[in-house]
């Protein structure tokens, strides 16, 4: 199973007044690593004046970048997915993840994002397994 980090996930994890932190850090004991991606990495890293905790998550591989995801390959169906749930509307963080669920089929997203991500769906017609909190 690929685990894959939403951007609430990652602020809940360093941010110990967030309502999400317990479930965040015992996730992070529990299932890292965890695989995301570049926009998710940059919306996390906007919560934070200074990037170094996050930097170091990647850097001891508790947070990998998803090497089967490439933006820059997967642009046409990201956009068909902006395009898909704009009545939303869905950020480039989330359209990634969608793509990245549907690229590993046995893969599981942790985010706090239940109203989105209970509406997202792989391939137009699957529900995207998740976990929240």
């Amino acid at each position: 199973m690929k685990e894959i980090a939403d951007t609430g996930l990652i602020v809940a994890f360093f941010n110990r007044n967030d309502p999400f932190h317990s479930w965040a850090a015992a996730a992070f004991r529990a299932h890292a690593p965890f695989f995301t991606c570049d926009a998710v990495l940059a919306e996390a890293g906007s919560f934070f004046p200074d990037p170094t905790g996050l930097l170091r998550l990647v850097a001891r591989g508790d947070l990998l970048l998803d090497p089967d995801f490439v933006l820059e390959k997967e642009l046409t169906t990201v956009l068909a997915l902006v395009s898909k749930y704009s009545d939303r509307p869905m950020d480039l963080a989330d359209a990634c993840l969608v793509r990245m669920a549907e690229l590993t089929p046995r893969s599981r997203v942790w985010t706090i994002d239940r109203s989105d991500f209970s509406t997202y769906r792989r391939h137009g017609r699957l529900a995207i397994p998740c976990e929240f909190p």
